[in-house]
């Protein structure tokens, strides 16, 4: 939503875009500051953020608040979204972290770390990526040079690419 307000075609409704992209980025926060772990759940149910309706309340160290709010932190250069990502990581240090890894926890309404035994691909791929970049304010991956995949992974748009030799 935020990337599109960027283009063109949304400059019309851009302010529109990025209000409503602002306050998808707070609700997402929200459903992390909430809950005790200060992890957010995969889902809310009936817009109840202590979670009372919603009949999983698991997490599986998915990237997707941590991705929003880096996008955010780029396209506006607003600070709550670098401190909302290191409130997030240091309640994964606190939470996820586990021997050998980070696991997947059961219940983020739980403080008694009850673990899912499975740390998914995606989790250092791109939701440590995204905390990563989020904390470093030097880092090259701009926006007007390249896009990220759904794997994070960086990849330059065609007129920075390195070039090979001749």
């Amino acid at each position: 939503l935020a990337l599109g307000a960027q283009s063109e075609k949304g400059a019309a409704k851009r302010e529109q875009r990025m209000e409503l992209a602002a306050k998808i980025a707070y609700t997402c926060w929200q459903m992390y500051e909430q809950q005790p772990t200060g992890i957010g759940p995969e889902r809310v149910k009936f817009l109840k953020m202590d979670l009372s309706k919603t009949d999983t309340k698991e997490y599986i160290l998915r990237p997707e608040a941590l991705e929003g709010w880096w996008y955010m932190s780029e396209l506006t250069e607003d600070p709550r979204y670098r401190e909302w990502g290191w409130q997030a990581f240091t309640s994964f240090e606190k939470w996820l972290w586990v021997k050998n890894g980070y696991a997947s926890l059961k219940d983020v309404t739980k403080t008694n770390k009850q673990y899912i035994d499975r740390m998914e691909s995606f989790w250092i791929a791109e939701t440590l990526k995204y905390a990563f970049l989020l904390q470093d304010p030097d880092h090259t991956i701009k926006l007007d040079r390249y896009v990220l995949n759904t794997e994070a992974h960086p990849l330059s748009v065609l007129e920075f690419a390195p070039k090979p030799p001749r």
